[in-house]
């Protein structure tokens, strides 16, 4: 989806499990409406829920809206999502 840029700091709101807003993504790696994968400036941030979407994405300040049922937030150094990915493809 192409490169974001990003301030150094990350923040994670989460209003009621029905809206987040996080500031500080790099990219989005890979969305659907229950997982949704982002990169921030020190590790990948991988969201999970139910009828989530995107609902704002600013390219200048790095900020994501995201609105849904959030169920979790996980960080994750490395790339185990993009490796798990590629190994099912390959399969």
């Amino acid at each position: 989806m192409g490169e974001i840029s990003s301030a150094k700091n990350g923040n994670i709101i989460i209003e009621n499990r029905k809206k987040l807003t996080a500031s500080g993504v790099k990219d989005v790696e890979s969305f659907s409406p229950e997982k949704i994968v982002l990169e921030t400036e020190n590790a990948a941030l991988t969201v999970t829920g139910m009828d989530m979407k995107v609902k704002k994405l600013s390219v200048e300040t790095g900020d994501i809206f995201i609105e849904g049922q959030i169920n979790g937030c996980i960080y994750s150094k490395g790339s185990a999502d993009k490796e798990s990915f590629l190994k099912r493809v390959l399969r």
